[in-house]
Parts: C-alpha cells; sequence; structure tokens
C-alpha cells in the first residue's frame, strides 16, 4: 500500500558490523591520540567546549585513526582541520529552514536501514531543482548528521544509493560540486560511508566518473557499487556489480529498486517526520 512515511525505525533483526579490535600497538597509538585531542579542544569555559567533547568519543577517534591507516601524524591533522571545519561550519546547528529549498522534490531523502542497520540515503539526481552553489553541500551536511542520529546502537555507517533515472547531463552535478561533496565527506566523515549503490547509471555517467576519480580516496571508490535492476545477477561476473537484494532487505527497500515499500514523497510530510524524529521541530 503506497505511503507517505518514511521509515525511520531499524528493524529488529539487523546484525550491526563491528570494528575489529585493536592491537597493543593501537591501543598505545589511541591513547596518545587521545591524549592529543584533549590538547586541541575548545577550553571548558567555552560554551561550545561540552559540545566538542561529546563529540570526540572513542568511536569517532577510532574513526579517523582507521582512516589514516593508525599514523597518528595523519590522524592528528585531519580530526585538528575537522574540528577547526566544525567550529566555523556548525554542522550539528544548521537551520532546517536553509535547506528546505533543496528537498522539495524529494532528490535527496533518508528511507530505512540496509541488513546491517545502516541508514539509507536516497540521491536522486533527476529530481535536481536548484542551481549548484554552498546551499547543495549544506544540504547533503544536514541530511548526513540527520542519518547518524537516526544510526542504532553500534552502527557508524550509512549506505547511499544514487539513482540517474530520469537524469540528463544538465542536470547532473556539476563536477565543482562533485568535488566538494567528496571532499567534505572524506575529510570530516572518515569511516562514515558503508556503501554507494549506483542504479541506472546513463552512458554520460561513466565520462564523468572517470573526472571525478582521482578526487577519491582509493577507500572509498573501493566501497562503490553499480546495481542492474534488469539483471541483478551481473555481479556474479563483475565484482563491481551487486545485487541489491543481497544488501537490503525488501521490506526496508523502496519498491522502484525491488523493495516493498510503496513509498510516495510528500515534502510537507516527510519534513515533519525527519524533523520531530531528530529533535529539530
Amino acid at each position: 500500500m503506497p505511503t507517505n512515511i518514511p521509515n525511520f525505525i531499524p528493524p529488529e533483526n539487523f546484525t550491526p558490523i563491528l570494528p575489529p579490535e585493536l592491537s597493543v600497538e593501537q591501543k598505545e597509538i589511541f591513547n596518545e591520540f587521545s591524549k592529543y585531542v584533549d590538547t586541541i579542544l575548545l577550553p571548558e569555559d567555552d560554551p561550545l567546549h561540552q559540545t566538542e567533547r561529546s563529540w570526540v568519543t572513542d568511536a569517532c577517534l577510532k574513526r579517523y585513526l582507521r582512516a589514516s591507516k593508525w599514523y597518528l601524524s595523519e590522524a592528528k591533522a585531519r580530526i585538528k582541520y575537522t574540528l577547526e571545519w566544525r567550529r566555523e561550519y556548525k554542522p550539528a546547528d544548521i537551520e532546517p529552514e536553509r535547506v528546505e529549498p533543496e528537498l522539495v522534490t524529494g532528490k535527496m531523502h533518508i528511507n530505512g536501514f540496509d541488513k546491517h542497520g545502516r541508514p539509507i540515503i536516497y540521491l536522486r539526481p533527476g529530481l535536481e531543482n536548484t542551481k549548484a552553489g554552498p546551499r547543495q553541500v549544506l544540504t547533503v551536511v544536514f541530511m548526513f548528521e540527520s542519518a547518524i542520529k537516526l544510526m542504532p546502537k553500534d552502527v557508524e555507517n550509512v549506505v547511499i544509493i544514487v539513482d540517474f533515472h530520469e537524469c540528463s547531463a544538465r542536470k547532473s552535478p556539476g563536477l565543482g560540486i562533485a568535488k566538494e561533496f567528496m571532499h567534505v565527506l572524506g575529510s570530516h566523515y572518515p569511516e562514515r560511508l558503508a556503501m554507494s549503490l549506483v542504479v541506472n547509471a546513463p552512458w554520460y555517467f561513466w565520462g564523468f566518473f572517470k573526472l571525478i576519480a582521482p578526487f577519491i580516496d582509493p577507500v572509498t571508490k573501493n566501497k562503490i557499487k553499480f546495481v542492474d535492476l534488469e539483471n541483478p545477477d551481473r555481479m556474479k561476473s563483475d565484482p563491481q556489480w551487486v545485487n541489491i537484494l543481497d544488501e537490503i532487505d525488501r521490506n526496508q527497500l523502496e519498491s522502484e529498486y525491488g523493495g516493498d515499500q510503496e513509498f510516495v514523497y510528500n515534502f510537507e510530510i516527510y519534513w515533519d517526520t525527519l524533523l520531530k524524529r531528530i529533535g529539530k521541530r
């Protein structure tokens, strides 16, 4: 039955993928890293000190270390860069009204979870309704922060479904916006992307992908997979392709992609439901 209500409640039977236990050497690096982070936080008398303190959880620090392949100097530089960015950009405090114009068509929305309890973010550039600019990146950050709030316990990542249905070369995001998107994701949300599933990729996508590929780090690039809805078993002959139903249960997946959710996007209903769920209403 068609519904306008998005699914923000994770399935009861999901299996979270937990990061590996730290080795003795990694524990030593982690302790040194933790001490360093304490020295670069805002002073305790700063109104935003507690906000920063709450953000630099053990899980957060481990994500930065994993993304830096446990090179301490690189992890220090990365988290210092992000803390400075968060102080200026204030991603957790973006007012919903600032990004509303970007979301009226449903070109970006969160709905459902994969088999490991990871929120699913849908990107549909064919529904593009605005010109490329900073607000588009701001919207990506807002939705990423929203997805993080929807994560159940022991879940740290998101799954992104990029659907190019009815997308033309004119509507596709520009190279500049794509580079900025990859920069923000890689720099300030390390180890947050579990997988990006590309659906209905048009002929011109492959040329565009070659242009942005040099700006994507190898780890992230390996997380980009392709889906052939007409031939789901294509993955048997090419590891770059996957069967979407191997990753997401039918009751968590929108019907356009082989799932059972007959979700119809209605901006007013969707927006109200999301903002209530993440405490922004």
